[in-house]
């Protein structure tokens, strides 16, 4: 974030730019005709726009009602890579380990599996009938990949240490690395998608009661002791688009990140 780490953000910008650009470069190598790009970290405005290849649209900025998946939608999508994922609310030393919003959830389960953003989002592009063919991140990522897409490439970037640590190579090799991955990936038969059958209960534990308290206003929400929450829905939509709201509410309308 460009306020608290503003001597690395622009650096992290870059590398981040190059890792997307490499990662859509090597799908419109392979004959796709359009890649989007969903920024989906912090506000949303990391990835440098003059620095990604013909033929990519570039999804930006909050609020979406898909969130991070915003573009899955479009009927002309035939599937879905994950590139600089991390590990959920739930994984104990993995780098920056969170579940969409660290600010605001401590903790996110989908019929009782603790989720993270892959998990979900997996789920969702399944919805669509899309599949993952590829995730990339920590080990802990490329583990809980198999819950959501045990077919797809899954490329280790770095081996984290703890919540704040990590341990990698240079950035242009292991996105030279990551290319060939996503590659042979790309020249698979595509994978089933991952599809969890309604009805859908999510259970969302927040870091403040407040926050509770007051969403346990919205009807059909059900107050879960101090910190929980929990509603009923009946497709991954609906679902996603409440979580957004959850996170990015603000009476000014201004997204709360």
């Amino acid at each position: 974030m460009p306020d608290r780490w503003a001597w690395e953000w622009n650096d992290a910008r870059r590398w981040m730019t190059a890792d997307v650009a490499a990662a859509a470069e090597t799908a419109l190598a392979v004959g796709y005709g359009e890649v989007i790009v969903s920024d989906g970290h912090g506000h949303a405005h990391n990835i440098l726009p003059d620095q990604l290849p013909s033929n990519v649209r570039l999804v930006r900025s909050w609020p979406r009602p898909l969130m991070q998946m915003q573009g899955v939608e479009s009927p002309d999508i035939v599937a879905c890579a994950f590139i600089g994922y991390h590990a959920g609310s739930h994984v104990q030393d993995s780098i920056l380990a969170h579940t969409y919003s660290g600010a605001a959830l401590r903790g996110v389960r989908l019929n009782g599996e603790p989720c993270s953003e892959g998990y979900l989002n997996a789920a969702l592009a399944g919805e669509f009938h899309k599949p993952v063919i590829f995730v990339a991140g920590d080990q802990h990522v490329a583990k809980d990949a198999q819950r959501y897409a045990p077919q797809a490439g899954a490329f280790i970037t770095k081996e984290s240490i703890g919540w704040r640590s990590e341990m990698s190579l240079p950035p242009a090799q292991v996105r030279a690395e990551m290319q060939q991955a996503l590659r042979e990936a790309l020249r698979n038969p595509l994978p089933e998608p991952f599809v969890i059958d309604g009805p859908l209960y999510l259970e969302l534990e927040m870091t403040s009661q407040p926050a509770a308290e007051m969403l346990s206003y919205l009807r059909e929400v059900e107050r879960r002791g101090a910190f929980g929450i929990a509603a009923e829905f009946t497709n991954m939509t609906s679902l996603m688009r409440f979580l957004s709201f959850v996170i990015l509410y603000s009476p000014n309308g201004v997204p709360a990140i």
